[in-house]
């Protein structure tokens, strides 16, 4: 069988919780991803030099801080089986003020970075029988009987 492109992909780590699946049923990436149990409710999706990037923010409170997250994982060719890997993932705080950055005393920005590992298979989301929505749901929903 020949090698084909890996389309969701699993992803674990200290705090870090996620399914991508680079194309749902519309063609466009369907993410659930959860940060020290926060939902990334706006994650987005970049094929860059480093891999696949997920992206989005994790929580903002406006006149203190804005976290983001930045997960990069490999992209992976499979056959039938998934394929395991290994990543991480960049938490980024950046501190604010409603006057602008010049109020801001000390370091605007702090990084943590986390490992995370996965599993890629090329199992794309199915449409959610209760939303309409495909690939709705938490990172840890049941994916058991979907074909690979």
């Amino acid at each position: 069988m020949a090698l084909q492109s890996a389309g969701h992909f699993e992803v674990s780590g200290k705090g870090i919780q996620g399914v991508v699946d680079t194309a749902g049923l519309g063609g466009a990436p369907v993410i659930s991803l959860q940060v020290d149990g926060e939902s990334v409710p706006d994650a987005s999706l970049s094929r860059t030099p480093f891999g696949l990037e997920v992206g989005g923010t994790v929580s903002s409170v406006p006149d203190l801080n804005t976290v983001e997250v930045r997960l990069v994982v490999p992209e992976v060719n499979v056959n039938d089986s998934p394929v395991t890997f290994s990543g991480f993932a960049v938490i980024v705080e950046s501190r604010t003020s409603i006057g602008g950055p010049g109020l801001v005393e000390g370091v605007l920005h702090s990084y943590e970075i986390r490992p995370v590992v996965g599993a890629a298979s090329a199992v794309t989301s199915i449409e959610s029988a209760d939303s309409g929505i495909a690939g709705s749901g938490s990172a840890d929903a049941d994916y058991t009987g979907l074909s690979r």
